[in-house]
């Protein structure tokens, strides 16, 4: 092999491995951020791994709303119609949340499949559902619970 030849090879090589390490960064960065849509049926089903940040979707159970003593740290009970998930999350919740309505809570499960959420999103009008929470709630059908305000519309 000839110098030039050799250092072709050498610049070859290492924009490969350049590229290949790049990649590798960013792979391990989008892993680490990803969260996964759930359902509370799929939660008590096992379809999760503890520890992983998940984002949950579904509408607050009437008369599950609990604040605990400081008065910041709220418990709650969240129900696609079929299966219901306890969230547990100390902030300021939004304004338009209420029991009854739909929200979407990120955050991690613990071993007693409870969220603690970092995150809640109240719906924003009278018609919102997210997608995700759309497409999930018509999957198993709840187009109409007892525990809830009227009807979830799609």
């Amino acid at each position: 092999m000839s110098p030039t030849q050799k250092r072709r090879f050498s610049i070859v090589a290492l924009i490969i491995f350049g590229v290949s390490l790049a990649t590798f960064f960013a792979l391990q960065a989008f892993n680490a951020n990803i969260e996964y849509f759930l359902t509370p049926k799929q939660i008590n089903n096992g379809e999760f791994q503890q520890g992983q940040r998940y984002r949950l979707a579904g509408l607050v159970k009437k008369g599950s709303l609990i604040t605990a003593a400081d008065g910041i740290t709220r418990r709650f009970e969240v129900t696609d119609c079929q299966s219901d998930v306890t969230v547990q999350y100390t902030g300021i919740l939004p304004d338009l949340f209420r029991e009854g309505q739909a929200i979407v809570a990120t955050g991690l499960l613990d071993s007693e499949r409870v969220l603690i959420a970092g995150q809640v999103l109240a719906k924003h009008d009278e018609n919102y559902v997210p997608n995700e929470a759309a497409d999930a709630m018509m999957l198993s059908q709840a187009n109409k619970c007892d525990n809830v305000e009227g009807s979830v519309s799609y």
